[in-house]
């Protein structure tokens, strides 16, 4: 099943995804640049900043207008990206007329910042406060996520947050990273346009300005999105380019075409700013097209590439990322066989099926829990990308459906507790993020979740390092109340049961009476001890199967089956 060539392809998966993300070489948002060129931002900085300290009073973000012209504000807003994160925060937005001069600075700061000089527009840290060991600033021009960014700066630790080539250092307590030359280099390369200002030294309106040489708008700037950007195939998503125009000359006739032979469209499709084909505003230069992924796409990361061009034959290239919501090319976690025949007709509400490029599972409507999740680990799964831990609902449920939040965990004395778990899924940010979807969890007893559950799921990541591939099906059982205003059901227990084989081709083929194969059941309730060894909870498959009602790994030849279920593992 684990063929050279599918290992090759997830890799090459992942390096276009990781590339595709960069700004010039490095910034984390679609098709700001293309490698190679250097297109700087035309007019607005961030100049100077520091970060959360000793204390939060010390919080700022200084902008420069480098080019020779008025810039107005309206319509630009500063965000912030935690290190790994993937969604903006909005810090500041401007909705009315805010004027920066030729060479001028603007001080952002919290509503508690007691430095000097004062700050000429405040953001609130209890929405958000910038970590003192990393993340990201960006300043847009339109939405949240979407907008174009007009300026970023990476730091510290940051592997995904608006990184132009390489992050700056994070600033000491008291100091501020501050732009070269005054506040006008700009190279697109974070690590060599900021250095070490002690102690920091913020700018306002009030300060004297300091002109640039260049700037003034000649480019055209644009990003790109996808919404949703995991989709599965036979499904829509609105692909969507802003563009920020270029004001010297003016652009005038601007275009966008993109290239969607990846997801099964058109090698040049145009974009629409009309009002039609998806988009919503006509004329506000968000360039637009709805969609429709192929039926025989393969599941996981993949891109939209575009080009939006001036009638002043300026052009720039976009790339949009998304993710395939299905099984890869030779990655089916259920080819051993759907243990409830779960469907996708969504009358079928409490064994729905969902099928991603990470793990598949059955949805249970009238529990909010899944009934199942089924994955396959081999080691090409796990790699180096960051936890995620954006908890968030499944956007892939049927409308009408209640989606959980993160939130009705809260307080109710349950582990928002993982069947696929975050550390099967390392391969790239994508893979984990997915993890993280709240189709994926059930209320834990912290002692199941953190004990022998846990402990499971390292030893299964053990014997894929060794050189096996491991087939996986977890999920809940019982019902011993609820939480989130009776949404949720707690089930009583948690099982799991586990095939392995060692890494090789026709997987399904290969299974024969050796093959080792076993199942848990833990108890969800206390007392439990977080310390008990998983094997103390170790049962045979049939155990489960009588314990579940479900029927695992029935697409294996029956007597084969039923010697592997039957038999106790001892190892």
């Amino acid at each position: 099943m684990k063929k050279y060539y599918i290992a090759l392809i997830g890799i090459i998966l992942l390096t276009v995804w990781c590339v595709s993300g960069l700004k010039t070489t490095a910034q984390n948002e679609p098709g700001a640049q293309a490698a190679g060129t250097n297109f700087v931002s035309p007019n607005l900085v961030v100049s100077q900043f520091q970060v959360a300290g000793a204390t939060a009073t010390d919080e700022f973000i200084e902008l420069h207008n480098t080019s020779a012209n008025n810039v107005d504000l309206n319509g630009y807003r500063v965000v912030y990206r935690s290190a790994a994160g993937v969604n903006d925060v909005a810090m500041v937005d401007w909705t009315t007329s805010t004027i920066v001069p030729p060479g001028g600075f603007y001080l952002i700061a919290t509503s508690t910042y007691d430095g000097t000089p004062a700050a000429n527009i405040t953001y609130n840290t209890a929405t958000v406060s910038m970590s003192a060991t990393g993340g990201g600033i960006a300043i847009r021009n339109g939405a949240l996520n979407t907008g174009v960014i007009v300026d970023s700066v990476g730091y510290g630790t940051a592997t995904n947050a608006f990184i132009e080539t390489a992050v700056t250092t994070a600033p000491a307590t008291n100091d501020s990273r501050v732009r070269n030359s005054n506040g006008c280099q700009d190279t697109d390369n974070n690590s060599s346009d900021f250095t070490t200002q002690t102690p920091s030294a913020p700018r306002n309106a009030a300060s004297t300005a300091v002109t640039c040489s260049g700037g003034g708008g000649t480019v055209i700037l644009a990003n790109g999105a996808a919404t949703p950007s995991t989709v599965a195939p036979g499904a829509t998503t609105l692909l969507t380019v802003s563009v920020l125009p270029a004001t010297t000359p003016p652009s005038t006739g601007i275009t966008v075409t993109g290239n969607l032979t990846n997801i099964g469209g058109s090698a040049a499709q145009q974009f629409f700013d009309d009002g039609t084909n998806g988009d919503v505003t006509g004329g506000d230069n968000v360039f637009s097209y709805l969609a429709t992924v192929g039926a025989g796409i393969g599941g996981g990361p993949t891109t939209v590439s575009a080009v939006a061009s001036d009638a002043q034959a300026r052009s720039t290239p976009v790339t949009i990322n998304l993710t395939i919501d299905a099984a890869a090319a030779g990655e089916d976690p259920l080819l051993f066989g759907n243990p409830s025949n779960a469907t996708t007709d969504t009358a079928n509400e409490n064994n729905y099926l969902m099928t991603k490029a990470q793990y598949s599972l059955s949805y249970n409507r009238s529990t909010a829990t899944p009934n199942w999740v089924a994955w396959r680990l081999d080691s090409t799964w796990v790699g180096s990308a960051p936890r995620q831990d954006d908890y968030r609902p499944d956007p892939a449920l049927p409308a009408g459906w209640y989606q959980v939040q993160d939130n009705d965990y809260s307080g109710s004395g349950y582990d928002r507790g993982h069947m696929c778990p975050s550390g099967d899924r390392t391969r790239s940010i994508p893979d984990n993020s997915a993890t993280f979807l709240m189709t994926n969890f059930v209320p834990q007893l912290a002692a199941n979740n953190q004990g022998p559950w846990e402990e499971l799921e390292t030893y299964c990541r053990t014997l894929a390092a060794s050189g096996n591939e491991i087939y996986i099906i977890d999920g809940p059982k019982g019902n011993i109340g609820t939480i989130a205003g009776g949404r949720i059901v707690v089930p009583q227990y948690t099982w799991k049961v586990v095939l392995v084989l060692p890494n090789g081709n026709n997987d399904l083929s290969r299974v024969n009476r050796a093959t080792r194969a076993f199942g848990i059941i833990v108890p969800n309730f206390p007392p439990l001890n977080i310390n008990a060894p998983w094997r103390q909870f170790r049962v045979t498959v049939d155990a489960v199967e009588a314990f579940t009602g479900y029927n695992f790994f029935s697409n294996i030849p029956k007597n084969t089956q039923e010697i592997i279920e039957r038999r106790r593992d001892l190892q």
